[in-house]
């Protein structure tokens, strides 16, 4: 159980039909996932605003994922064990040639527009850290642009590629981290990365000790409730979630409100680029509506973001401890 989660008010309510998923779970069974036993309480409660009145929003499969009433937050409930998840995510990258510069070429235009955005807020190239750093790719375009880079990758598979192809410095081992100094980099990025951890908050919470003061955070990030709710009819079988792997999925309050309350400021939530998929209706869709995010953001000056694409969060370390 998440020690953030704890901290707050002690709620304990029943999670309705585990001992369904379990059988539904196909693979030992759903209670080894989420490593607790059949009767024991699960907390339901929202990781983000602490609000108690969460309520169911979809099912993948075994997978049940509930929505916050007060800021939005989706959530899937209860969450797989830590070691079922450091296993899935080692499977998570693609290998392989092929896949692996697919994966590239998608990621690409909106690696580059965030390199440009952090460009645009740093007056020169300092020290980066990229959590989630995949294959390396952002890290050697970073450093390409002269700045002192450095990941953290979970997966063998990424952190192999990029030491070795690359020669660039990536750890194994995720946030927090005791042996990194307070201060230490001037620029931390998150891929795609927060939807995935099973403690947004005491990530968060370090990436901010780790920034200098007036060092930046950026993050990218999925929002994906506005398309379970248009695609209601076959979201379950779109597997948008891909559960278990999206443990939640944040919307602009809810990452406003988090950062917030975690003390960063000039937090601002904008488009960002988008990706570009190897599948040709999937490109021209991301290519569209990427553009027709992007028109509404610039004449709305932020005040209106198309629900459903992917966001860029920035905002900046204060300066008092």
């Amino acid at each position: 159980m998440n020690q953030g989660v704890l901290d707050m008010s002690q709620r304990w309510e029943m999670r309705p039909g585990l001992a369904d998923f379990a059988r539904d779970s196909g693979t030992r069974t759903l209670l080894d996932h989420v490593g607790r036993s059949e009767g024991m309480p699960a907390l339901i409660r929202c990781h983000v605003c602490g609000d108690d009145s969460a309520a169911p929003f979809i099912r993948e499969g075994c997978w049940q994922y509930d929505r916050c009433r007060g800021c939005g937050l989706v959530f899937l409930h209860p969450q797989p064990s830590e070691a079922f998840l450091d296993e899935h995510y080692q499977h998570y990258l693609p290998t392989g040639g092929p896949a692996r510069m697919a994966w590239r070429r998608m990621m690409q235009p909106m690696t580059a527009s965030s390199a440009a955005l952090l460009e645009q807020r740093c007056r020169r190239p300092g020290r980066l850290l990229d959590v989630g750093c995949g294959h390396g790719f952002f890290l050697k375009a970073m450093a390409d642009r002269g700045w002192a880079v450095e990941g953290i990758e979970i997966s063998a598979t990424g952190r192999d590629y990029a030491r070795d192809v690359f020669g660039l410095k990536v750890s194994g081992q995720p946030l927090p981290r005791a042996d990194f100094a307070d201060g230490q980099f001037d620029v931390i990025t998150l891929f795609y990365v927060i939807e995935h951890l099973t403690n947004p908050r005491a990530v968060l919470a370090e990436v901010r000790r780790l920034l200098r003061p007036g060092g930046l955070v950026l993050l990218r990030w999925p929002h994906t409730a506005p398309l379970v709710r248009l695609l209601r009819p076959w979201a379950e079988s779109l597997k948008l979630y891909q559960a278990p792997s999206h443990l939640f999925d944040f919307a602009p309050r809810s990452m406003t409100i988090l950062l917030n309350d975690l003390g960063f400021q000039g937090i601002e939530t904008t488009i960002g680029g988008w990706t570009c998929p190897e599948n040709r209706v999937a490109r021209v869709a991301a290519a569209v509506f990427g553009r027709i995010a992007a028109g509404l953001d610039e004449l709305s000056h932020g005040h209106w973001l198309l629900p459903g694409v992917s966001k860029t969060t920035l905002a900046l370390r204060g300066g008092s401890a």
